[in-house]
């Protein structure tokens, strides 16, 4: 497996300021960063102890991430992709993490996966498979997957110290979007919603692209179209794509996303 410096090096910075990478294939074709990791804290909100909590979990993942990652240069692993092992939801590999899980809604431990990850896999079908729907999930073959914020949260609370604590983790996010990995991908879906404009994440300085000036409007849904210089790489903004995502929308990113990489090849 060819683990390329770019990436080594952003593992690196990753521990040394304790920073959540990212799980999937490093040599993928498709950066998708989402809003933030879901958790579903067990204390009340807003509460000394919601914050400790919330905290130490962030802690916890972002060492258990740069540390799989570790692992993986050292063993020199490469997955398997054998979706006829019987299933398992094994989370402890960043190469790996959740796939295989079934291609349907999470409901009652039936084995499926969230609704943002069947909209990871929709797209992946679209673009690599000719919209042929695979039984498990396995986006992670092409996708590389980070978050905007590394701060776990069940759902986008409006609370002041929340905020002050998302600004802060995202403004060091920023320096690690900044590195040269980041800009491997000719692909790149910052699907974030208002994130960007709230905490002051530049993206068009971070990801060295520039805005087309145009918003496409797709029902109540939008994205907008950044390029690099050199029209070698493309970032989409859009809306976070958990819940209530049309399949207009679906339908439009894929479209976008398949044109691009049939002219760059």
């Amino acid at each position: 497996m060819n683990y390329s410096e770019e990436f080594k090096k952003a593992v690196d910075f990753s521990k040394e300021n304790k920073l959540f990478l990212g799980y999937g294939n490093p040599n993928g074709k498709i950066l998708m960063i989402g809003k933030e990791h879901y958790f579903n804290h067990s204390l009340k909100e807003n509460s000394p102890e919601f914050y400790e909590e919330i905290l130490k979990i962030r802690e916890l993942e972002n060492q258990n991430n740069f540390t799989s990652w570790k692992n993986n240069f050292e063993n020199n692993f490469e997955p398997e992709w054998n979706s006829n092992q019987e299933f398992h939801c094994d989370n402890s590999n960043a190469f790996t993490a959740w796939w295989n899980q079934k291609n349907v809604q999470d409901k009652n431990s039936n084995g499926g996966t969230s609704n943002t990850y069947l909209h990871y896999q929709k797209l992946y079908q679209n673009v690599f498979l000719d919209g042929q729907k695979e039984e498990r999930i396995n986006f992670q073959k092409e996708f590389f997957n980070s978050e905007l914020n590394d701060l776990p949260a069940k759902k986008d609370f409006n609370l002041p110290k929340l905020n002050e604590l998302k600004k802060e983790f995202i403004a060091r996010r920023q320096q690690l979007f900044n590195l040269p990995f980041f800009k491997t991908f000719p692909v790149v879906i910052v699907a974030s919603g208002h994130y960007p404009s709230k905490y002051n994440f530049n993206i068009e300085k971070t990801f060295a692209v520039t805005w087309d000036k145009k918003t496409n409007l797709i029902g109540k849904s939008w994205y907008n179209l950044h390029y690099s210089e050199d029209k070698k790489r493309l970032l989409i903004h859009t809306r976070q794509l958990s819940t209530s995502v049309s399949t207009d929308l679906m339908n439009a990113l894929s479209k976008e996303v398949n044109f691009f990489l049939k002219q760059k090849k």
